[in-house]
């Protein structure tokens, strides 16, 4: 027998296999199965021999006859090839001992809930391109957004790299054409940080906090959450009015672990401090020095520059909880603990800071990003550069002004 099957599911969470409606409208959903029936000659008792995962009928045919022929003949079948599910857990193991415990949990959280369903009975070897688009189509068909169906494939792409490095299949079927269209486009959302007046009420609310001085660096400096709450007076110079940005700490499953940079543009960044940068600092410093002598030998000494008031390390939960109690006291439009980083980004370019030097000051991998994250913030830049050229102008050197000033019954030349 062979049959087409998939790993679509019902309402209900269970897989349709044969049953969904798809096999029958989209003749390339799904994949080949074939089953046969096998008889132990000293027993007598039937069993069933089921092979799936192929991309084509005429494959799950060929293999069919090659499976007969061996069984007629009175020959044992191979030992079952490995699936993807099988590589996938092995695979994981492997990434446990060399990626970040963040990226980790989130390939395992891809692989667990979204690929081993679909994929995971797939032998390996079998896996085609037209299984990876069915999986791509049926996660957009589940509703995934664009965002999480990039990164599920991304996850995919990434371990079958590792197969083809061990020689385990031949080529990489996740990697998609540049123009393919199989994959959802991503709308850009346009960063909407709050204006100056919106950002200087924040800090004058956030200032009656112990953290004030957390905020103010963030607006002042661009560093992320996880930067701000590992960042270590060690790695601050007051003196020449410089920081060093060398860790973060990061939620694994309410562990809190401290770790590299994101990038490696990000990591061993050196930021200059501005004037109120160092001044907050300097004023945060002697606050939690006077806390330190208050808490005597209960004083945890973490060594990070902002600390509960026990000296303990921040939650980086914990510093996204204040800003959002602290901004509802403002009143102001509602914004991500991220937004503040936005913030700096746009208060630099509308400064007329250059986009090369916004980028390395960000932490940002290619100044590429900077410029698709931050593109509109330089057009209304460029407006006001514009602005200011006309500005320089005579005004009776303006085309506008000797229209504006003509005669309105004097008819324009050319017209008729």
């Amino acid at each position: 027998m062979i049959y087409r099957r998939c790993g679509c599911r019902d309402t209900s969470g269970k897989v349709m296999g044969n049953a969904c409606p798809s096999l029958k409208s989209n003749p390339r959903h799904g994949t080949w199965t074939y089953r046969l029936t096998r008889t132990d000659p000293d027993t007598g008792k039937r069993s069933f021999v089921t092979r799936g995962g192929f991309a084509t009928k005429s494959e799950a045919k060929r293999a069919h006859d090659d499976a007969s022929r061996v069984l007629r003949a009175g020959g044992t079948l191979r030992t079952r090839e490995q699936t993807l599910g099988d590589f996938l857990a092995s695979w994981l193991i492997d990434a446990e001992r060399s990626l970040k415990p963040t990226t980790v949990r989130e390939y395992r959280r891809h692989i667990d809930a979204e690929i081993v369903p679909a994929l995971g009975r797939v032998p390996l070897s079998r896996l085609r391109k037209q299984h990876v688009a069915d999986f791509i189509a049926q996660l957009t068909r589940a509703g995934r957004g664009a965002t999480t169906v990039r990164r599920i494939h991304a996850t995919l792409r990434s371990a079958l790299s590792d197969a083809l490095a061990r020689d385990l299949i031949d080529t990489n079927p996740a990697v998609l054409p540049a123009k393919s269209k199989t994959l959802p486009n991503v709308a850009t959302k346009r960063v909407s940080p709050w204006e100056p007046a919106e950002a200087a009420r924040f800090l004058d609310v956030a200032a009656s906090h112990r953290l004030g001085a957390l905020f103010e660096l963030a607006i002042l400096t661009g560093l992320r959450r996880g930067e701000l709450c590992g960042l270590r007076w060690a790695d601050v110079d007051l003196a020449a009015r410089k920081l060093t940005v060398r860790v973060q700490l990061v939620d694994v499953s309410g562990d809190v672990r401290e770790q590299s940079i994101k990038t490696a543009a990000g990591s061993q960044r050196v930021l200059p401090l501005g004037d109120r940068a160092v001044a907050a600092l300097i004023g945060w410093q002697i606050a939690q020095q006077a806390e330190r002598d208050a808490a005597g030998v209960a004083w945890v000494d973490s060594g990070r520059v902002f600390t509960m008031s026990d000296g303990r390390q921040l939650r980086p939960a914990y510093a996204s909880k204040l800003f959002e109690t602290l901004q509802r006291d403002c009143g102001l439009p509602r914004q991500r603990f991220h937004d503040l980083r936005h913030l700096f980004a746009s208060l630099a370019l509308s400064s007329g800071e250059d986009m090369g030097v916004v980028s390395k000051l960000m932490g940002h991998s290619t100044s590429v990003i900077t410029r698709d994250l931050y593109a509109h913030l330089v057009g209304d830049r460029a407006r006001q550069v514009v602005s200011g050229v006309a500005d320089l102008l005579s005004p009776s050197s303006s085309v506008l002004t000797r229209v504006l000033t003509r005669d309105e019954t004097a008819p324009l030349s050319g017209s008729r």
